[in-house]
């Protein structure tokens, strides 16, 4: 990503943890759920399997996430 706030996975491994930070917000109040839903995909997912558990979400009538 462009955005000089965003800290991607690799950042995460090679600077951060290094450096002794072990925790990180993944985002904050005000965002509807698709788009977190998005930054967890990203940061809790393998990206060989996001998409898969993407469908599988947005699939999944129970969640009410429009």
């Amino acid at each position: 990503m462009e955005n000089p706030g965003f800290i991607g996975v690799d950042d995460m491994k090679n600077s951060y943890l290094p450096m002794g930070f072990s925790n990180f917000k993944i985002e904050g109040r005000g965002l509807g759920s698709a788009l977190i839903l998005e930054f967890l995909l990203y940061y809790m997912t393998k990206p060989e399997y996001q998409l898969q558990v993407r469908e599988e979400i947005y699939l999944d009538n129970m969640l009410d996430l429009f």
